[in-house]
């Protein structure tokens, strides 16, 4: 069966960023711009045998491999870096698109296992990067406090509060039966995704539901567009500015092909340990005010 040309491989496909009735935040406005590209790699993938897990392999696969070139403080290396990044971050919403092509029109089976292994990608890919981009900028300027943050960020990445609170949450499901059909119970569960618990909507939709209830305050605001830049892909494109700083900086003092310069990578470093720390502590006291009220 042959391919159909992009515009119409566009309406096939579908995914987030292309639906109109959506309102628009800054994560779908983006995503409109990177589907523009994704599409195309979409319409190669297509042409060869790869499952749309296989895809999603490959975009974790590549998104680590230039993770790990930011440990070289050399030009080449951090280009190279920000080349596989980007690919992989396209290649992040190419999967997706594949999944939909291949369930619509060559009616071949989806599972959450792709899911599974693309969210396991958003969290581990970044950990690696910034574990990449903190030592190589401590192996420049010998600044040890930027091994602390980066320990921070890798943390949160692999969200030890989140799962700390998830484990609670089966101890309690299991210890505690007159818990099972409470509907405090379901407003705890589903609010582990973030949003206050007592304004979750249990009749809602099941799209609503996992969107958690939107409250006030500092404890249970969301800051869905500020967030987008902590996690991947946002988080992507900090990386490149920081480290495309530097290497045009280094490049202007003349110590290239060496990328001596390592100010704003050693900032982006800082400025996430600071901001994943209160992210970890924020997430850690919902927990605890979740099991409270249970």
């Amino acid at each position: 069966m042959a391919v159909p040309p992009v515009s119409e491989l566009e309406q096939i496909c579908g995914g987030e960023g292309r639906d109109p009735s959506r309102q628009r935040d800054f994560r779908l406005r983006y995503a409109e711009i990177v589907r523009k590209l994704s599409i195309r790699f979409t319409w190669l993938l297509l042409h060869t045998r790869l499952s749309a897990n296989q895809v999603t392999l490959g975009a974790v696969l590549i998104g680590c491999a230039g993770g790990l070139l930011l440990a070289w403080s050399e030009f080449w290396p951090l280009v190279a870096g920000l080349v596989l990044m980007q690919l992989s971050f396209v290649l992040d919403f190419s999967d997706g698109e594949v999944a939909r092509y291949r369930a619509k029109v060559e009616g071949r089976q989806t599972n959450a296992g792709g899911a599974y292994l693309d969210w396991i990608g958003h969290y581990y890919v970044p950990a690696i990067v910034i574990a990449a981009l903190a030592y190589g900028a401590f192996h420049e300027n010998g600044e040890q406090w930027l091994l602390l943050a980066a320990l921070v960020v890798i943390f949160s990445f692999v969200r030890i509060a989140y799962s700390a609170r998830d484990h609670v949450l089966i101890g309690l499901y299991r210890d505690r039966e007159q818990l099972r059909g409470s509907d405090e119970f379901l407003r705890a569960t589903l609010a582990r995704q973030g949003g206050d618990p007592q304004r979750l909507d249990l009749e809602a939709n099941l799209e609503t539901r996992r969107a958690g209830g939107r409250g006030s305050g500092a404890l249970w605001k969301r800051y869905t567009n500020a967030g987008q830049f902590l996690v991947f892909p946002g988080f992507v494109n900090l990386v490149t500015l920081a480290v495309l700083i530097d290497v045009i900086w280094s490049s202007i003092d003349g110590t290239y092909p060496q990328v001596a310069q390592t100010t704003a990578r050693s900032v982006l470093v800082g400025g996430l340990g600071v901001v994943h720390l209160v992210h970890q502590v924020r997430a850690a006291a919902q927990g605890f005010e979740v099991l409270r009220r249970l």
